[in-house]
């Protein structure tokens, strides 16, 4: 078992990180506190598992809905992570809104529906797959995404009839203590989802206890808690970062990649994991590429966002830092690139006032042994590498221990396409950015060091179930049984092993 460093009961202090106003104090869960709800979560579940399909996506339908209309749920959502009004409620409660859709409707039901296949050598017999869920499913959220990462990671586990513990980030908890008042005020089935706020150790807790578990967070946590799912032989899925590359080729659409590249470096203040972390332009190209970023950057409205409630829609691009050691890791690479020969571009500093900010950032004139080519950097730091060509791109993107995202910008589709197949990813875009999260249809997650399991598609659903094979005879064919039966099990008889063995020859 992992040990956490600190044990605190103390209260959590939530801050807004634009203003440094406190927002409100949160009793800190503990061991305690995970024991009891995982065990209420027990009780409940079985009851919650037996409903039909339809029910459980009626009622994670009508959570949705209430979401996106309790008129001061996202000011709380901003006010506990700084991000602008768009990326609050255009991004994280969208995603919500349409990853509900998805996995509620026919997609779900197609996809937890029994599954039946019909062996072509027996074919008296016909095998049907049965999805089961799987029991109690720990989510341990980041503080990045406090609905996105949070409670929109426990809408696939509730739907296969799983209940629900989570832990969000103690930086970040209000947004899913709010979503727990909702579904309790609904009446939706009571400790079928409960959220447990706390540190370190209310994480570590819930690990020991659950029957499966997922997290979102950085690279040394999750491996030391893959490591500790792997001790108890429970399912783990964890998604632990990106260092995502974007090539952009000579003959991309430059003005176009230029903006996308922008886009995907400071969108919440570069605090997202599938964020662009290394543009590699071919050389023809890249002085103009670097150009047309710097007038993209110039345009940035940065600052404190004002809250829905009040009426300030989309008057804001990037936001506040919501985690501060990021500044600190934002300067040191910084720091480190320029004693190497990078240039600053444009911004390069933390901004002064109350709250969290640092301005965006490009280097230019960067190389692979800077640290903010080799370390996920998670802020608003863009750096820019000049390659020779696309093969050098492809060898540089590559040359990392993560592979979560990536894109490739060019007119020659197929020439991306390709390239983008030689990329160690999880996901890749063609001529564009950040989408692949939206597009929920289709699977998503990391390979090498950015983690395990899936999120999205009907595989991101399906990991939460436990599969049984049930063999029974074919409805048509079942009269054959007692006679294969009496042929190919005790007393052996030799006329079947020659048979079978002739049909072996013949048929493979």
């Amino acid at each position: 078992m992992y040990k956490h460093q600190v044990t605190d009961a103390t209260p959590l202090v939530i801050r807004n990180p634009a203003t440094g106003e406190v927002l409100r104090e949160v009793p800190c869960g503990g061991m305690s506190q995970v024991d009891e709800a995982v065990a209420r979560a027990r009780v409940a579940q079985p009851a919650w598992g037996a409903l039909p399909f339809a029910a459980r996506a009626a009622a994670l339908r009508r959570l949705a809905r209430a979401l996106r209309d309790d008129p001061g749920f996202l000011d709380t959502l901003i006010g506990e992570s700084g991000k602008p009004s768009f990326e609050a409620e255009d991004m994280e409660l969208f995603y919500t809104l349409e990853l509900t859709r998805y996995y509620t409707g026919r997609a779900g039901r197609r996809a937890l529906r029994d599954d039946l296949r019909h062996p072509l050598i027996f074919a008296n017999k016909r095998a049907r797959v049965v999805y089961h869920p799987r029991g109690v499913v720990g989510v341990i959220g980041p503080w990045n995404w406090p609905l996105l990462n949070n409670y929109a990671d426990c809408v696939a586990p509730l739907l296969c009839g799983n209940a629900v513990v989570l832990k969000p980030s103690e930086h970040t908890p209000l947004t899913s203590l709010r979503i727990a008042e909702l579904w309790r005020t609904l009446g939706l089935p009571a400790d079928v989802l409960q959220v447990v706020a706390g540190r370190g150790e209310a994480g570590e807790a819930l690990v020991e206890r659950v029957d499966m578990i997922f997290f979102t967070g950085s690279q040394a946590v999750g491996r030391r808690i893959a490591g500790r799912a792997g001790e108890r032989l429970i399912p783990a899925v964890v998604e632990l970062g990106g260092k995502s590359a974007m090539i952009v080729l000579a003959d991309a659409d430059l003005p176009r990649a230029a903006h996308a590249a922008v886009w995907s470096s400071f969108a919440h203040s570069g605090q997202v994991c599938v964020r662009t972390e290394r543009v590699l332009v071919e050389e023809p190209v890249a002085e103009r590429f670097v150009a047309l970023c710097a007038d993209e950057i110039a345009k940035l409205r940065q600052g404190a966002p004002t809250l829905p409630s009040r009426g300030a829609d989309g008057d804001l691009d990037v936001g506040a830092i919501t985690f501060a050691p990021q500044i600190t890791r934002a300067r040191d690479q910084i720091a480190d690139a320029v004693a190497r020969g990078a240039r600053v571009v444009a911004g390069g500093a933390a901004r002064g006032g109350p709250g969290q900010f640092f301005a965006p950032t490009m280097l230019a004139d960067v190389t692979p042994d800077m640290a903010v080519m080799r370390e996920e950097t998670f802020g608003p730091v863009m750096p820019v590498m000049r390659v020779p060509n696309a093969e050098e791109a492809l060898r540089v993107a590559n040359d990392s221990p993560l592979g979560l995202s990536g894109s490739v910008w060019s007119r020659d589709v197929p020439r991306a396409r390709a390239l983008a197949r030689g990329l160690e990813a999880g996901s890749v875009l063609v001529n564009d950015v950040l989408v692949s999260y939206f597009c929920v249809e289709a699977p998503l997650g990391g390979v090498k060091g950015s983690g395990l399991g899936l999120r999205h598609g009907p595989e991101g659903l399906r990991q939460f179930c436990r599969l049984e094979t049930v063999i029974e005879d074919h409805p048509l064919l079942g009269w054959l049984s007692p006679l294969l039966g009496r042929e190919l099990t005790f007393p052996y008889k030799a006329r079947t092993q020659r048979l079978l063995r002739w049909f072996m020859r013949w048929f493979y």
